[in-house]
């Protein structure tokens, strides 16, 4: 389980995430974008609010399919329940403060994502798919 002060990077995206509080109502972090990073596929999040407050840079995201470029002072939120994709800008690197509410386990969750991505964590050998066990946090959103 992360600490406040914790970090975690994908070597991949150049993506990098800090935990700055985490409590159950209310998880804090700080995550960088390196420009031209790949974003999260659409998702959702079957009980949880997020709320993006962009610091430096830019970044693309896509709520409900609309489209936007978020630059230094804007903030958004995505409501529970909403499709979303979010991440870096083709050509600017930035740097993002996430709120997610409630907390539940969405940080143990991207240790695993990003310990997959930096080889720190494996798959199961039994071919089972170890994202399944935080439904509650994160779900691909359905293709149309």
């Amino acid at each position: 389980m992360a600490r406040p002060g914790d970090e975690l990077r994908n070597p991949h995206t150049g993506q990098s995430i800090r935990f700055v509080s985490i409590d159950d109502d209310l998880l804090v972090m700080e995550t960088s974008y390196k420009a031209g990073g790949a974003q999260a596929p659409a998702h959702f999040h079957p009980s949880q609010e997020e709320r993006f407050e962009v610091l430096s840079g830019a970044v693309l995201t896509a709520v409900d399919g609309e489209q936007q470029v978020l630059a230094e002072g804007d903030t958004i939120t995505v409501p529970a329940g909403t499709s979303h994709t979010f991440g870096g800008h083709p050509e600017q690197d930035a740097t993002v403060r996430w709120e997610v509410r409630p907390a539940l386990r969405t940080d143990e969750l991207f240790e695993l994502l990003f310990g997959l991505a930096d080889g720190s964590r494996s798959m199961p050998d039994d071919g089972s798919n170890p994202l399944d066990e935080f439904a509650a946090e994160f779900q691909l959103a359905p293709q149309p």
